[in-house]
């Protein structure tokens, strides 16, 4: 069986962007993890409705154990979408038109 697909930073990167983000918000690094962990925690259907809303139009990409939700509030040309990992960490991006063809 494949690996679960996880955050791809190093380490370093991961934890000043949880500083950074603690600093931001207001609170602790500490608490920020047992959010993340808390969101590992609920099954991926629920975590994308409670995310995209029920019409999420999301789909599962068994390869490379990604869950995509189209971003249709993307007002420029190409694919929007964010990428879900098992870990619950994400990516966005676009996907140019030209791919397309």
């Amino acid at each position: 069986m494949k690996k679960p697909s996880r955050d791809t930073r190093s380490r370093a990167e991961q934890e000043a962007s949880l500083q950074a983000m603690a600093r931001r918000t207001g609170t602790s690094v500490d608490e920020l993890r047992n959010l993340e962990q808390g969101l590992r925690e609920i099954p991926i259907e629920r975590f994308l409705e409670r995310c995209f809303g029920k019409n999420h139009g999301a789909f599962y990409d068994a390869r490379e154990d990604l869950w995509i939700v189209p971003n249709r509030s993307h007002p420029g040309p190409g694919f929007a979408f964010t990428a879900i990992r098992s870990d619950r960490s994400w990516f966005s991006g676009v996907v140019p038109p030209e791919v397309f063809l």
